[in-house]
């Protein structure tokens, strides 16, 4: 009987040891050293269970601007927009000329300064002021003489309109400068590009004059006008 049992003995002992011989009968099925394998944490960053990408926390790292960039003689639109890629996000805008006017349609106005100026460094919370005014707030205002067709280009329509009836005349038509037979519904968008009667002439004040305007930002053919 004891003959029988160290019989059994020697015989698995010798089948631990083939076993052991072949290559890879020792590996278990999670060993994380097998060839080609990733490791979790690796395969974790580049795939999620629900078929996504993500980036791992080492490719997301980005430079951050820390000064406040130039922003002077943009569209107000587009310096908010350079604002805001910097980080910058409490805007404040102030009517440059100090007639306390509200900015409705943004892209009529321009940015003559800026508070902080360009290059100054960054802090947490800061608010940049943008000093703006129209491109036709640089139109001199000319002497109202009644009877005598003043010089309304480069203004705005309403402000041209507004010289023109001071000085008697009141048969005024906006005409769309593009040809696109567009109606200015808000004088003030529009810029003033040209005038059918000659200024300092003295026509009878029953003359209908013609204004050919187009909109801020709009081409202004070979008036000279900024728009």
């Amino acid at each position: 009987m004891n003959r029988a049992v160290s019989h059994r003995r020697v015989t698995a002992a010798l089948v631990c040891a083939t076993l052991l011989a072949i290559p890879g009968c020792a590996d278990g099925p999670d060993k994380p050293d097998k060839p080609g394998a990733a490791p979790p944490s690796v395969a974790a960053s580049t795939a999620a269970t629900d078929g996504s990408s993500t980036i791992a926390p080492s490719a997301t790292a980005s430079s951050i601007d820390t000064s406040v960039p130039d922003v002077v003689a943009r569209r107000l639109p587009e310096a908010e927009e350079l604002l805001r890629r910097h980080g910058f996000l409490a805007i404040r805008t102030v009517d440059a000329t100090g007639q306390g006017r509200t900015v409705l349609e943004k892209n009529n106005w321009v940015v003559r300064t800026q508070i902080p100026a360009a290059g100054a460094p960054a802090s947490p919370g800061l608010t940049v002021q943008l000093k703006v005014a129209k491109p036709t707030d640089e139109q001199a205002e000319g002497t109202v003489v009644k009877g005598v067709v003043p010089n309304v280009v480069c203004k705005d329509l309403q402000s041209a309109q507004d010289a023109l009836r001071a000085a008697g005349f009141y048969v005024l038509t906006p005409h769309d400068g593009l040809g696109q037979g567009r109606i200015a519904l808000v004088d003030r968008n529009w810029v003033v590009v040209g005038q059918s009667v000659e200024p300092g002439t003295a026509p009878d004040l029953k003359t209908h004059i013609e204004l050919t305007v187009v909109k801020y930002g709009e081409p202004v053919g070979n008036s000279g006008c900024k728009s």
